[in-house]
């Protein structure tokens, strides 16, 4: 057992860490496409800023506006020709959509690209303190474009300027509560001043760009390496991975054991040529090489045991006759009247040992593996008025009626095999005769597609706890079905598998009309298949 069950835990530790590691590299991988977006966002409004400031000079000045900016700003510029061939796909992407493109270098710092419009010439920078750094640049090159606009322009230079940027930019006439008073005191010495939101991961400058007048940019949201919604999904997608492959490992030992189940079933129900595929050696390898081996040799008992009664019955009937003759000799060699009734007695017995044989030989036959029977076209309701006319004549005591019912009772017809038909209705009745007190019915009801004989007595009937085993060969139920009301305990046996015989059944219960037992016959009115079934009811 520890086989298969260390191969389920070792299939769950495998899932488990394939699927952690699926996990860390779904969030790493949606983490750097994230911080490229938010660097991209970020760095878009300074650096169209600054190809607007370069675009217009002449050539030979943008080499002095670069070295200024760098000893201003602390940013790494450089105007650059155009090379495309050492560029991603992703890049070369955002260039023809003429996008920022942000790089993460080796050495951890990033570079920023920007083409300068219409121009075989880019617009390199690199930084190490990307939020610090394109705060300070950003709002730098704001407050000289605002100081160089007149101020009854500055808003409307302003709408221009938040174009280009992805966060809010302002100008205040009074600083917020949040400013304390050394900071206000760095703004009046014309230094920017940062202020930093734990609780909403936010950044906002300022800085004064006259009397009671400010720059405000922001608030900037703080890149966030794992937000509650990307952990919240990628837990979600780990616990369905994880579910489905507990699913499937555990469906795969479930399909195997309900392969046991399934041979268990049909050998339950008659079928001893069932056997399940072993095909590994674990636990239920072992459990299905077991099971075979039992099948195996229930099959070769009950087959020892077919043919030992079918042997036995054929070799009873030889003393029997022998037992027969014998007496009709000292019959004509004698006259006295008590050796007659003597004589009568043990041929009525003979007459009985007789009868069991022919029950015996019958239950045998109808066990057999293999067995084939002709099916044709028949009258039923020919066939159970003969069986029902024969034991009229001999129980005239008794009342039989015959009843067709039924959608399709005009037809009347099924097929069947005749003679083991016969039998079994014949057993039936038989089995009524013994037990009713006046009456018998039997009714035959036609569908489209069953057949169903009902025989019911006004007798005693039987307890549903023994309707179970009522067809088990050789049971005895109540005193009401004892020894003394005749029979051998096979005729319903016999029934059984007739009707198992004929893709069918037999069933017991209370008569609903007569109050007595009611035996049915379920036979289907086509046989579709030419073989028969793979074995008879054990």
């Amino acid at each position: 057992m520890g086989n298969i069950f260390l191969r389920v835990y070792v299939g769950m530790l495998g899932a488990l860490i394939l699927i952690v590691l699926l996990s860390v590299a779904i969030v790493a991988m949606t983490n750097l496409i994230r911080e490229e977006a938010y660097q991209e966002n970020l760095l878009s409004g300074l650096f169209s800023t600054l190809i607007n400031e370069a675009s217009p000079l002449p050539p030979a000045l943008r080499t002095h506006w670069v070295e200024e900016l760098n000893r201003t700003l602390g940013l790494e510029l450089s105007l650059q020709p155009l090379n495309k061939q050492d560029w991603s796909s992703w890049s070369l992407e955002r260039f023809h959509n003429g996008r920022v493109i942000v790089e993460k270098r080796p050495t951890g710092e990033l570079q920023v690209i920007r083409q300068l419009p219409g121009e075989p010439t880019l617009l390199v920078g690199r930084l190490w303190r990307v939020t610090e750094q394109q705060a300070s640049a950003s709002i730098y090159l704001i407050l000289r474009d605002l100081q160089r606009t007149p101020m009854e322009l500055r808003h409307e230079r302003l709408k221009i300027l938040q174009s280009r940027f992805r966060y809010d930019i302002a100008l205040l006439d009074q600083l917020p509560r949040t400013v304390d008073p050394l900071q206000r005191q760095r703004l009046d010495r014309g230094e920017q001043v940062v202020l930093f939101s734990d609780d909403a991961q936010t950044v906002v400058s300022y800085a004064q760009i006259g009397p009671g007048t400010w720059l405000k940019l922001g608030p900037i949201a703080l890149f966030n390496q794992y937000p509650v919604s990307l952990l919240a999904g990628v837990s979600l997608m780990a616990l369905l991975l994880l579910g489905t492959a507990t699913w499937w490992f555990i469906r795969t030992l479930e399909k195997r054991l309900r392969q046991v189940e399934k041979a268990a079933s049909q050998i339950a129900a008659g079928n001893l040529n069932s056997r399940v595929a072993t095909n590994s050696s674990d636990f239920v390898g072992r459990l299905a090489q077991s099971f075979n081996r039992m099948a195996e040799q229930v099959q070769g008992l009950l087959r020892t045991q077919q043919e030992m009664i079918h042997a036995v019955s054929h070799e009873l009937r030889t003393p029997v006759a022998r037992v027969r003759f014998g007496m009709q000799m000292i019959e004509d060699f004698t006259d006295d009247p008590a050796i007659h009734k003597q004589l009568a007695g043990i041929d009525k017995d003979i007459d009985e040992l007789n009868e069991l044989v022919d029950e015996i030989l019958t239950y045998a036959r109808l066990g057999q593996d293999g067995l084939k029977l002709s099916f044709a076209r028949s009258n039923v309701v020919q066939l159970t008025r003969e069986v029902v006319q024969s034991f009229q004549r001999t129980q005239p005591q008794l009342t039989l009626v015959l009843d067709v019912s039924g959608s399709h009772a005009y037809q009347g017809d099924a097929s069947i095999e005749p003679r083991y038909f016969q039998r079994a209705v014949q057993n039936l009745v038989g089995n009524a005769i013994r037990y009713a007190r006046h009456r018998i019915r039997i009714r035959c009801h036609f569908e489209a597609e069953t057949l169903r004989v009902d025989v019911e007595d006004d007798g005693e009937g039987i307890p549903e706890h023994d309707w179970e085993r009522v067809f088990a060969p050789f049971s005895r139920l109540d005193d009401s079905r004892a020894r003394s009301s005749g029979g051998y305990g096979l005729g319903l046996s016999i029934v059984q598998r007739i009707t198992y015989w004929h893709r069918g059944g037999a069933l017991v219960d209370r008569s609903p009309t007569l109050q007595g037992a009611r035996f049915s016959l379920l036979l289907p009115r086509e046989q579709l298949d030419s073989d028969p079934p793979l074995r008879a009811p054990i």
